[in-house]
């Protein structure tokens, strides 16, 4: 019977033994994580080899210069979601993600916009995006996107960003969508350097190659009008050259209609 009993005190003070040890860790444990610090902020521009509209200190700067500095704060009290609402602020980041690590670095990844044109109106220069946001230019960098210029149907202020009117953003959708058609063909891409709406509505392309005002028209048929404009430097300017026409317009059913330049001109 007293070795029964012994075998059962033997037992529980083992099992004493382990609880006290475990919970005693684990308060360590948690003491521990309650005490690191973030030491470090690792910043990575996901496509920073197409556009460099925000570099890696610029978002540490931003970070550091908030209400919500992250080094040496204990990491239990940093608030990932709330640094990413502050850098998504910034006009020219789509989105963040940010996360922090055991041994204190916090890791900041981001996504820039990446715009199809570039507005320039009477309020300056804004660029739009695939998800029709519109943003102002950025003086630490430039993205090479066709220019949109003259009789803009739209209502900017300066420094405006975001969404913009229903009405507004019909007209931006038939660009970006013209944007777009550009970017997919890599020759007219590199040739259009400027699309300027005239006070009709239509569309005016001015190229890279050649001084010649391309009458566009209406953004439809974009393949057969650009046919009829390769047509046109394939087979006209080997011979009769660059400077002949001043305009060229591609409004019309299967034909093209060239303008002389005049005399003065000329000279």
């Amino acid at each position: 019977m007293l070795r029964k009993i012994l075998t059962y005190i033997g037992w529980f003070l083992l099992v004493a033994i382990f609880g006290s040890y475990f919970f005693f860790a684990s308060m360590l444990k948690t003491k521990g994580r309650a005490d690191d610090l973030c030491t470090k902020v690792e910043v990575t521009i996901l496509d920073s080899t197409i556009n460099r509209f925000v570099s890696e200190d610029e978002v540490k700067e931003i970070i550091a210069s908030s209400e919500l500095k992250v080094m040496d704060k204990a990491i239990t009290e940093i608030d990932p979601y709330a640094l990413e609402t502050l850098l998504d602020k910034r006009s020219a980041i789509k989105f963040s993600d940010v996360a922090i690590d055991r041994e204190g670095t916090l890791h900041v990844e981001i996504t820039q916009r990446r715009p199809l044109l570039r507005i320039q109106g009477d309020e300056g220069g804004f660029y739009v995006d695939e998800s029709c946001y519109i943003f102002p230019l950025v003086k630490s960098f430039t993205s090479y996107v066709p220019i949109v210029t003259g009789e803009i149907p739209l209502s900017l202020k300066a420094g405006q960003r975001g969404k913009i009117d229903p009405e507004g953003e019909k007209w931006i959708l038939s660009m970006l969508n013209f944007g777009e058609y550009l970017r997919n063909h890599e020759f007219w891409n590199s040739q259009v350097q400027q699309i300027h709406i005239l006070p009709s509505g239509d569309v005016a392309l001015f190229m890279r190659v050649g001084d010649q005002t391309v009458i566009f028209g209406g953004l439809d048929d974009m393949d057969e009008k650009f046919e009829k404009l390769e047509a046109f430097y394939k087979n006209v300017v080997p011979i009769h050259g660059w400077n002949k026409y001043s305009k060229i317009d591609l409004r019309y059913a299967d034909q093209i209609v060239c303008t002389l330049k005049s005399k003065k001109n000329k000279q």
